[in-house]
């Protein structure tokens, strides 16, 4: 039996004003199952000036762990051993309220609705043709009738719930 691992994590916070000092040591015990806000719980220098996105209400998501294929969204194929943040703009700008990891790809599930998918797709399990084995940053999988309402993913496919279709 093969076990799937989980490599992306997100983090709660509920003040609205945070500092990057604040952040750093808040993080480590901000685990929750109701999302709101995300922060990750190391910032580098470079990432502190994007805590202004965070800070006008903007979330962001955190990942680390094994970065083979992509999986992580950051753009790389690079593990990461440290929580790194993903923020809104690799998402159109929306709020990201789920996210579900396979065995190497990762799918996020936007307020709006929308599912983004990066990692690796030797299956179809990214939702995009085969011409593509894998993708490092997360794009909108189009193809979805109606507004997903949650996301699962396996070790080689993806699954999403969605509203009613009308006959």
């Amino acid at each position: 039996m093969m076990l799937s691992r989980t490599y992306a994590c997100m983090k709660k916070f509920t003040s609205s004003s945070y500092s990057a000092e604040n952040l750093s040591k808040t993080a480590k015990s901000a685990f929750g199952s109701s999302f709101k806000r995300w922060a990750s719980v190391k910032f580098e220098k470079e990432e502190e000036k994007q805590l202004e996105e965070f800070n006008k209400g903007k979330n962001f998501v955190a990942l680390w762990g094994n970065g083979d294929y992509g999986r992580l969204g950051l753009g790389n194929l690079q593990s990461q051993w440290k929580p790194k943040p993903l923020f809104s703009s690799a998402f159109d700008n929306q709020s990201v309220k789920e996210i579900a990891c396979g065995g190497a790809h990762t799918l996020f599930l936007t307020e709006n609705g929308n599912v983004y998918a990066t990692g690796l797709n030797d299956f179809g399990q990214l939702g995009i043709s085969d011409y593509k084995s894998y993708t490092t940053e997360p794009f909108k999988v189009s193809g979805v009738p109606k507004e997903v309402m949650k996301i699962s993913a396996g070790y080689h496919h993806s699954a999403a719930i969605t509203g009613f279709l009308e006959p």
